[in-house]
């Protein structure tokens, strides 16, 4: 029972340690584990995974190996590790994923399966170019994931546009495999007579689509035929026409049409050859606007199953348009504005952030326009023949508003309230803009990119107050990069009049000034009579006043206007009395204290007979009191206070009695009584002895 009960008493105490264990030390014990793979059991060759975990190793090197190759080397974050990596060319089947800790040789696993993957794609010419109908498409089949030792086979399918969707041509081919990798691949071209029925074409305008075993959608892809031989073009580019499956000798009408509104821009009259084969060109105009357009060949007598007709797009370059103001600096949101001349039609954009803005643009010339608020402040005529980048200067400059006091000392973190009205140059509406700031460490604000030739009327305010009434209006900026302008912050007349606890004038005072947000410093001593009279900058002070190095008041006060102000230094001028008492708390007469105030000395007094002493014209604050008798200096006691008006302390001299006049130390007194009583007890005992002893010796 013993033995039970000190193996439950140990299972007790390893628990509580374990709960009270530091965090930190739970925290760095967190193992090679992987706790996380993103798929979770199974991919395909190529395939990204994610895998997530820990290494016993804080900013270790870890590596991820797949089988047996190399896939990740990277440095965790603390403990973790977050990792991509990609399934190597492997056969199909089972792996090991390992994750290991490169500084201390630990692993953890994961099992996974590579599975097979299928795939089939149409090799397309490079984008706009396209194929045009009765060309061949080379289709390339892959399948990854393979296993040893088994042969594999695509059933290759096209099937024709709709509304021919429900006609098909397919074909059996057997996959080689690569010796190296675990890759079967083949290449089948369409069309050709191996494709099966007989009769497979691109005769037709649209997109194919091509599968992989169509019956069990292993795998997809589509490709698109045109007649035309490219899919975007540029004005004066030549747009190349091959049309097949028409009847021999026909006549046919090629249309070109603007499919935004449907206007006809170009139709001709042209004849299949005897194969059936229509052959043209058509050059894009001059004045041909940015968009798509519909292109259709229209048989005279025997229409195709599928009529010949797609969408191509003339599509403009990418021109880029740097805004700048007059100072070379990007400006944003300036609206731009591209006038094609050869249609007369308006495109238009707006600087981002960067100050870029972008537009589509054909070749050509363009007259290239900058709003500023729908005010026109800049124009430049370009021609355009590639993608391009310009710059446009508008007529925008920059306002430099300064703010300082009358002796040119720089005023910080000055409020403005900016407004202005301007005309819109088109509509020619008024309008009233609003901007605001704060002048910066050197008391400057810049109000950047903004419309020269109008009045701004600039309001200055500090703590909620605008100063500069009388010259807040800025009239015809000029038109150059920078202009200046300087607001005057006011001085105003400061009247203080000192005064000390008892109302009294306190004359040679010293008076500091501190603005709290400028840091402007003002300085003074007031007269006989306690008044000084300073001219001070608008603004907000931190006042102190001193006698003799000693900081007799701290406020904040406000001078936003002439200002007359009391200051009443209640520490200044105050009366301390003293009161020495005894054990027994009787006044003690003639004693010596002594009054010492930090920074400004001591005064000596001795106390009257009612045990009590008066100092005047104290300054308050820390100060520390001390007493003691005549000639015994070091026999003493001593308080400290924390003075601000008149007081009375009162030191008791616990160690002293006070008998009649003389003052007697207490255990001098405490000892004289113990012996006195030791004294009446010995004759008391020796009286009683004697007494019971006497009748005994008298019988």
């Amino acid at each position: 029972m013993k033995r039970k009960a000190a193996t439950v008493t140990l299972l007790i105490l390893l628990s509580v340690s374990f709960l009270f264990m530091p965090l930190s030390i739970v925290l760095g014990q967190l193992g090679v584990n992987i706790y996380l793979v993103n798929p979770e059991e199974e991919g395909v060759v190529g395939q990204t995974v994610n895998l997530q975990g820990t290494i016993d190793t804080t900013n270790g090197k870890y590596q991820i190996w797949f089988d047996k190759e190399l896939v990740a080397n990277h440095t965790s974050e603390g403990y973790y590790v977050n990792a991509n990596f990609t399934i190597p060319q492997l056969s199909g089947g089972d792996y090991t994923i390992t994750l290991r800790d490169a500084s201390k040789n630990v692993n953890a696993t994961y099992a996974f399966s590579i599975t097979m993957a299928y795939y089939i794609e149409a090799l397309m010419p490079a984008s706009p170019k396209q194929l045009q109908e009765g060309s061949d498409v080379v289709l390339n089949v892959k399948l990854t994931g393979l296993q040893s030792g088994t042969s594999y086979y695509a059933n290759v399918m096209v099937e024709l546009p709709a509304p021919l969707s429900n006609t098909s041509y397919s074909r059996l081919v057997e996959l080689t495999i690569s010796s190296q990798e675990a890759v079967a691949t083949a290449q089948v071209t369409y069309p050709s007579a191996a494709f099966q029925p007989e009769g497979s074409l691109t005769n037709y305008t649209g997109s194919y689509r091509v599968y992989f075993n169509e019956t069990q959608l292993l795998a997809e892809d589509q490709f698109f035929v045109g007649f035309t031989d490219s899919s975007e073009y540029h004005r004066g580019q030549s747009v190349a026409i091959r049309a097949i499956g028409h009847q021999p000798d026909e006549n046919a009408t090629i249309s070109v049409k603007y499919a935004e509104t449907s206007a006809i821009v170009h139709s001709e009259t042209v004849t299949a050859s005897s194969e059936g084969i229509i052959n043209s060109s058509w050059t894009v105009p001059s004045d041909a606007l940015i968009g798509d357009y519909n292109i259709t060949i229209t048989p005279e007598n025997t229409a195709k199953l599928i009529s010949d007709s797609q969408l191509f797009t003339v599509l403009g370059y990418t021109v880029k348009i740097r805004t700048l103001n007059l100072a070379g600096e990007l400006v944003p949101q300036i609206g731009v504005e591209a006038l094609d001349q050869a249609t007369n039609t308006i495109y238009n954009g707006t600087s981002t952030s960067d100050g870029i803005a972008s537009l589509n643009l054909e070749k050509g010339n363009h007259t290239i326009s900058a709003f500023w608020n729908y005010v026109k402040v800049g124009e430049m005529n370009v021609s355009i023949t590639e993608e391009s980048t310009f710059d446009l200067t508008c007529e925008l400059t920059n306002l430099k508003i300064t703010v300082q006091n009358k002796d040119g000392n720089l005023i910080p973190f000055v409020n403005l309230d900016i407004t202005y009205q301007y005309v819109t140059t088109k509509e020619g509406l008024s309008k009233t803009g609003h901007s605001s700031g704060q002048t910066d460490l050197s008391g400057t604000f810049i109000l950047k990119s903004i419309l020269p030739g109008i009045s701004y009327t600039i309001n200055a305010s500090l703590y909620g107050i605008v100063f500069n009434s009388g010259n807040n209006t800025v009239t015809g900026l000029p038109v150059q990069p920078v202009s200046e302008v300087t607001i005057l912050c006011p001085s105003r007349t400061l009247t203080l009049k000192i005064i000390d606890y008892n109302l009294a004038a306190i004359p040679n005072a010293r008076i500091e000034l501190f603005e709290v947000t400028s840091g402007l410093f003002h300085g003074a001593t007031t007269d006989t009579a306690g008044t000084v009279t300073v001219e001070v900058t608008f603004g907000k002070y931190r006042l102190r006043v001193y006698k003799d190095d000693i900081l007799l008041n701290e406020i904040v006060i406000e001078v936003f206007s002439d200002t007359q102000r009391e200051i009443c230094c209640s520490l200044y001028n105050i009366q301390v009395s003293v009161k020495v008492v005894d054990y027994f708390n009787q006044p003690i007469p003639n004693m010596n204290v002594v009054l010492n105030r930090p920074g400004i000395g001591t005064q000596l007094a001795t106390t009257q007979a009612n045990g009590t002493t008066t100092f005047g014209n104290v300054i308050g604050g820390n100060m520390q009191i001390i007493t003691y008798p005549e000639g015994l200096e070091n026999s003493y006691e001593a308080v400290s206070r924390h003075i601000e008006e008149p007081t009375e302390i009162r030191i008791r001299l616990a160690k002293y009695i006070l008998i009649g006049p003389f003052l007697i130390e207490s255990s001098a007194l405490a000892t004289f009584i113990v012996i006195l009583l030791a004294i009446i007890l010995f004759v008391s005992i020796e009286v009683y002895r004697r007494k019971r002893v006497k009748p005994a010796s008298e019988s």
